[in-house]
């Protein structure tokens, strides 16, 4: 490759290779570097280019996991279409040689950090590891169900169940919104839906898994991606929780303040929902999925205008301050850290 140098190391020991990303150019510069064939060859320095013009100081597994995270929310908003699961949308302006550098950003994200993008329609994510035949209908008619809307989810769930009036409009309306003109009835409805999904989820990203599947391919050798049931089992595990982030805090708190910020803050990951908890994950851990299976949280006594949360992603560990009076002074200060994308950049090493 025209100015690429491949240096020769000892088997089984990857030549370093720095690579910078801008934090304004996320996605674009991602998609230059993962273009290049034998990327995955390398193992990559990840440095970040702030939104001034300066470099982030962070190094390491955090910022990884941290780019990987941004760089497909991103995707999610701009290359996908669906609610709570998405599909790779065809565009014209983004050719083979795109989808086959995400493609090498999903297997990089997997076998480095062990992130993958689990707002991937898991139908999809099917059909590219084992072929639509390992499709069953319940099953792509489930992920079909996340990927409309949740008022259409409703209707799509009245319309398979008992007493359902065919003739109601929002019904029509989901049909025609996806093309379909057939009348429904009690008899039709589950194959129609079928069809529904297999038309959005299967046939219309067809080029993108053709694309993706030569590369990603190689993840069949990881457990998640070997049979349905594994990936159902992935699927479930990594998406977070409030439960299941409570129970990744490991704390030692003394009697007193200590254990006082610490009741506050686990009431605060209870309050989350949805986005949200991705959000606070990703602050935590730099990866909006679970990624790790312990986040360790140590206190500090910053007051004042000096306090705040600190954190250490590739531990990952939270300095959480025992300072607070009360929950408003934590519920506010977090809110406010996870409404501010600049929180996301890093400054400690």
């Amino acid at each position: 490759l025209p100015g690429v140098i491949f240096q020769e190391t000892s088997p089984g020991v990857r030549p370093s290779k720095p690579v910078t990303v801008r934090r304004t150019l996320l996605k674009s510069d991602m998609l230059e570097i993962f273009k290049e064939p034998r990327i995955l060859e390398y193992e990559l320095d990840i440095r970040v280019i702030a939104q001034d013009g300066r470099e982030e100081e962070g190094k390491g597994s955090g910022v990884v996991r941290e780019v990987l995270t941004s760089f497909w929310n991103e995707c999610f908003s701009s290359l996908t279409v669906g609610a709570l699961e998405k599909v790779p949308n065809v565009r014209h302006d983004y050719q083979k040689g795109e989808w086959e550098a995400i493609g090498r950003i999903i297997v990089f994200g997997y076998s480095e950090v062990k992130y993958f993008p689990i707002t991937l329609s898991r139908a999809f994510v099917a059909t590219l590891f084992f072929g639509e035949e390992s499709l069953t209908p319940d099953f792509l008619i489930e992920s079909f169900k996340l990927y409309v809307s949740q008022d259409e989810q409703e209707v799509m769930d009245k319309s398979i169940g008992d007493g359902f009036d065919f003739s109601e409009g929002d019904l029509l309306d989901l049909f025609g919104s996806f093309k379909c003109y057939k009348i429904p009835t009690k008899d039709n409805i589950f194959a129609l839906l079928h069809e529904l999904a297999h038309q959005e989820i299967v046939q219309k990203p067809r080029y993108i898994v053709d694309c993706l599947a030569p590369i990603s391919n190689s993840m069949r050798a990881y457990t998640p991606f070997q049979t349905m049931e594994d990936l159902k089992t992935f699927y479930d595990a990594k998406k977070p929780s409030a439960k299941k982030i409570i129970s990744l805090l490991s704390a030692s708190p003394k009697p007193g303040a200590e254990q006082s910020s610490f009741e506050h803050f686990k009431r605060f990951v209870k309050s989350l929902n949805g986005n949200d908890l991705g959000s606070l994950l990703q602050f935590l851990t730099g990866s909006n999925i679970i990624i790790c299976d312990t986040i360790t949280v140590t206190f500090t006594k910053l007051d004042g205008t000096a306090r705040r949360p600190i954190v250490h992603t590739c531990g990952p560990t939270l300095e959480l301050p025992s300072t607070y009076q009360y929950y408003g002074e934590l519920a506010e200060e977090f809110t406010a850290l996870l409404n501010d994308k600049e929180s996301l950049s890093f400054n400690i090493i």
